[in-house]
Order: C-alpha cells, then structure tokens, then sequence
C-alpha cells in the first residue's frame, strides 16, 4: 500500500509540475513586471540616479528626523507648550517615493522619486483620447455636452439602491449575530446599459447613488497594452456574480493554489523517500523556514509601524 501511495505522489508530483507550467511562467513574469517597472515597458521610460538631482533642490534633502525636529521647533514656537514638545525617536517616511506629474505638448510625464536614495524613473505617457461626452449625460459630476446644459440633479429612482442597503443593514447585522449603529452606504454597483441615441448605440453607465448617468459610444474599446494586460491579470481575484472568463480564471487561481500546495508537500514526501539526501535536504528546509518566518517577522512590524 505504501509502495503504491509513493508511486502515486511521484507521479503526481511530476505530472502537476508539467501542469503548472504555463501558470508558474505566467505569474513568475508578471510579478517580475511589478517588481521592476521599468523591464519591458510599453512607454518611454528612463531611470536617473543623483547626477540629474545634482544641483537640484533635491540633491541634499534633510532626513526625516532633521525635519521633524525642524517641525517641533515651530509647533513649540506656535503653541508654547508648558512642557516642550520633543522628538521621541528616529523619525521615517510613511512612503518611499515622491511622484509629480508635468502636462503638456499632448502627453503627460510621471516622475516617480525616491527622495531617501536620491533616484527615480521617468514615464512617459502618451496622449488619450478624450471621450466624446454623452449627449444623455447628467448628474453633478457630467460635464456639459454642447449645447443647453443638461440637469445637475441627476436621476433618482424611487427608492434607489443605495437606501436599499442601508434599510436591509440592520436586519442582515441581526440574523447574523452582529451589533447594529449607523449605516452608511459608501458604494453600490453601477449599472451599464446601452442606450440608442439617434441612429447610434452608446453605452450608458449609472450610478445608483448620486444620480449621475455617463456614457462613451459603444464602439469605443479602452486601449489596453500586452505589459498592462498581464499586470492586471496578475491581481485579478475573486469569483464574479456570472460564469464568464473572469469566473474562469478563478477557478484557475484556486485550483494553482491547491496544486502548489500539493506539489511542495509531495516533493516533501519523495525528499524523505531518498535517505541520501535527508541531511541537506533537511538544512535546506530549516534555512527556508526561518528565512521565511524572520522576513514575515520583519515585514510585519514595517506594515504596522
């Protein structure tokens, strides 16, 4: 019985290795791509270095703790506490990087720096088209199309979705075991719909909350690169609310998690089988653990500070 259970992770092991290959390529790629944003770009993309800060006001910038000591001085000065105010420890920046954006000549060009390290990268992005506004459009954000302007009230159904939830919040919380308070409804779906408009079809975008109705023409297919493609394919998660290719690609996310898992314990188990190698492979397996528990450690105190 044992025999023919090894037998069977072995082959497992090897047939699920030959299965999640295209998977592991695909997610080794893309999460290459989030992590260097500058490999393969679809845009003009130049990284700097402190040579093009030189001269710059950002080519000696005080550190955190230099400023916030500079901010206890005037917070001392502006409220003359009876105790002064004093920095209490190593001051540090909430976010590595500062990002500017310049418009003009039909493009705009994103400056991401890294005010610490004194580098960055240069993107440039070139011009969108700017939709043609729809002639149905109202609500308080639409701009006006030309000609009379459209009501700013928007569309308010009777009763709208959004007072919906709110109303059917504190049963839900009480079937469920949960304390009621306040609601507040801080999102709801927006419906899409096409619409004809003299001859032509749009499709027409409604938000159920603030009454406003968009809409771009029907023809008008968002512009979408191969590097952003993957990168969007990467974070995509979650099962929608119909069978379509995203429901798909879940099933795909699920059944790579539950293979992964399957492929590391069964490589365990055939790692054990072989009494040459349990010594360094031992070693190597507690090197990874605790690599990986100190990482997890320490990345945990950055995220909570």
């Amino acid at each position: 019985m044992t025999k023919k259970l090894l037998h069977f992770l072995r082959r497992a092991h090897l047939y699920l290795g030959l299965a999640l290959l295209p998977w592991s390529l695909l997610y080794g790629v893309t999460a290459f791509l989030f992590n260097h944003p500058t490999a393969f770009s679809d845009q003009p993309t130049r990284s700097f270095g402190r040579d093009e800060l030189a001269g710059t006001p950002l080519e000696a910038v005080p550190s955190p703790t230099e400023q916030a000591e500079q901010v206890v001085k005037q917070l001392n000065e502006k409220l003359k506490p009876t105790t002064p105010f004093a920095v209490a420890g190593e001051a540090k920046y909430t976010r590595e990087f500062a990002f500017a954006t310049v418009k003009g000549e039909g493009r705009s060009i994103g400056i991401l720096i890294d005010v610490k390290n004194g580098r960055g990268t240069v993107r440039v992005t070139p011009p969108q088209k700017k939709p043609e506004v729809a002639p149905f459009a109202v609500g308080p954000v639409s701009a006006a199309p030309p000609g009379p302007a459209p009501p700013s009230e928007g569309v308010k159904l009777d009763p709208p979705l959004h007072e919906r939830v709110k109303a059917a919040v504190p049963t839900i919380l009480e079937r469920t075991q949960f304390e009621t308070g306040d609601v507040t409804v801080t999102s709801v779906p927006e419906i899409a719909f096409p619409i004809a408009v003299e001859g032509q079809v749009w499709t027409a975008t409604y938000n159920p909350m603030t009454g406003t109705v968009s809409g771009k023409k029907s023809d008008d297919k968002p512009e979408l690169s191969a590097r952003n493609f993957l990168l969007r394919l990467h974070v995509a998660h979650g099962y929608p609310g119909e069978t379509n290719a995203r429901w798909f690609w879940a099933v795909i996310v699920d059944g790579m998690a539950a293979a992964l898992c399957l492929w590391g314990l069964s490589g365990l188990v055939m790692w054990w089988q072989l009494k040459a190698t349990r010594l360094a492979g031992g070693i190597v397996v507690l090197l990874s653990a605790i690599a990986a528990t100190t990482l997890g450690i320490i990345a945990h105190v950055a995220m909570t500070g």
